[in-house]
């Protein structure tokens, strides 16, 4: 039996963050408590994500940075992205996460042509972390406290108030200084893994190897192993440990299965081990974890 990783499957999410009516979501993320870490994946969409409390560490593509309360992350479409918390230290960000429509996306002005689709195509990139250094941080803050509120609300006079301080938002985000093009030739290791992100996402139960991780991306393992170091933040074994206790928190809340199946179920062919991880990752037994 395959358990759906809240997060993602498939690497790709298959949740549906957007409609043609209301083309945004948010979320209230808070790590550990709710699920150990937001593993690698991408969607279609922007996603602009707010730190309330807490500390941590994101990863957008190959960048990878600290985070804390009153941070603000900007990833664009198709963009790999984590977050994780600091050891010992919960983190608590709020994920508006939006289509392109809702930035005018579909118009064939010069905006829309040569500003925002440049982003979804990645021939632009934006700074991704705006803090207290940034000179234009105070504004950002406001605008984006602004756009979690009306999201919050939910309708559609709001909406329009919302839209407004999007807009508002990317010209900051995309103001002289604050954007770069993309340099042909670029080492994306990201990309370079992203065929072993989704195998090991969708097959995280199955028995996998370093080997055959590296001839799905075509290259050596020991190439692999470091360019997966690099664009993740840990090790290729970490990141499946990661998916697996993922799955079991899934499977604890939502099912009745018994510890020992649920254990099995997600990759882990000894109930010690999957006690010891889980407990490791989580801070807490997976019967304990039910309990809540």
């Amino acid at each position: 039996m395959k358990y759906t990783i809240a997060a993602s499957q498939g690497n790709k999410e298959q949740r549906q963050h957007s409609s043609s009516l209301v083309p945004y979501s948010i979320y209230d993320c808070h790590i550990p408590d709710l699920f150990p870490n937001v593993p690698m994946h991408w969607h279609n969409e922007f996603e602009i994500d707010y730190v309330v409390l807490g500390k941590g560490e994101f990863i957008c593509g190959d960048e990878r940075f600290p985070v804390n309360p009153g941070d603000i992350v900007m990833i664009s479409p198709n963009m790999l992205h984590a977050a994780y918390p600091s050891s010992n230290i919960n983190l608590h960000y709020i994920a508006f996460v939006f289509h392109a429509s809702m930035l005018g996306l579909e118009s064939n002005d010069r905006s829309s042509t040569q500003c925002i689709r440049p982003l979804i195509t990645g021939q632009l990139r934006v700074n991704m972390k705006y803090d207290l250094s940034h000179p234009d941080y105070s504004v950002i803050r406001s605008l984006t406290e602004t756009l979690i509120s009306c999201a919050n609300k939910s309708n559609p006079y709001d909406d329009l108030l919302l839209k407004s301080n999007l807009l508002q938002l990317f010209w900051y985000f995309e103001k002289k200084g604050n954007q770069s093009s993309s340099r042909d030739g670029d080492i994306s290791y990201s990309s370079l893994i992203r065929p072993a992100l989704e195998y090991m996402t969708y097959y995280y139960m199955d028995s996998i190897t370093i080997n055959e991780l590296a001839a799905r991306c075509a290259i050596s393992s020991s190439h692999f192993m470091n360019s997966f170091k690099k664009a993740v933040g840990c090790s290729a074994i970490e990141f499946l440990t990661h998916l697996r206790i993922k799955a079991a928190c899934t499977a604890l809340t939502e099912t009745e299965d018994d510890i020992s199946t649920i254990s099995y179920n997600c990759g882990f062919n000894n109930l010690s081990n999957f006690n010891k991880q889980f407990k490791q990752l989580t801070g807490c037994s997976p019967r304990e974890y039910r309990k809540r």
